[in-house]
């Protein structure tokens, strides 16, 4: 199962929708927060916010940059990515190899929850979102993303319109489903 939003666990609403969605929290939660310069500050409000979500705060695990430890060997039920932006979180899931990571804990069951960058890296292609993230990172032109879906995502809709859905046609051309997300709204894939 795919859970994508606007905002993460530090928004009311979000954490809401999540207990709704997810009656289990008692499992082990990986969280990401790899699309921002890392911050100790962040990593505690993170657990916090995921705690307040439901989730037990001991079987809640911040990925730390600065101090990576290999997850090779280790399940996660749930997996949540926060956003900030969608390149640098390409890079730098990349250079931890926590792209493939994500892949195969989702196919064996982990639930994915992706909010703003992490509900666009859920996509095929992260492309279409360079009219709204500063491209760093990504030095080969490969926006290749972790293609949980087939279909793209367009968050913080509240704040776009029409304008910014064709900016985004331009890249993913009229086939594929592109879904908008407003500030409040949790999708489920």
């Amino acid at each position: 199962m795919l859970i994508l939003g606007s905002n993460g666990f530090d928004m009311t609403a979000t954490r809401e929708r999540i207990s709704e969605l997810i009656e289990d929290k008692s499992g082990r939660l990986l969280v990401l927060p790899l699309a921002r310069e890392p911050d100790s500050d962040d990593r505690r409000r993170l657990r916090n916010s995921a705690a307040l979500a439901g989730f037990i705060r001991d079987n809640v695990y911040v990925f730390n940059e600065k101090n990576p430890v290999p997850l090779e060997g280790e399940h996660f039920d749930y997996i949540a990515v926060p956003g900030g932006n969608t390149f640098r979180l390409l890079g730098q899931l990349r250079k931890f190899g926590l792209d493939s990571f994500i892949r195969q804990q989702v196919s064996e069951g982990a639930v994915y929850l992706g909010f703003s960058a992490g509900a666009c890296i859920a996509c095929p292609d992260i492309e279409y979102v360079r009219n709204f993230d500063d491209i760093v990172e990504i030095k080969n032109g490969d926006y290749s993303a972790l293609a949980l879906t087939d279909k793209y995502v367009l968050c913080h809709y509240d704040f776009r319109g029409p304008r910014e859905m064709r900016m985004c046609r331009n890249y993913i051309g009229d086939e594929p489903e592109l879904i908008t997300i407003g500030e409040q709204e949790i999708i489920v894939l």
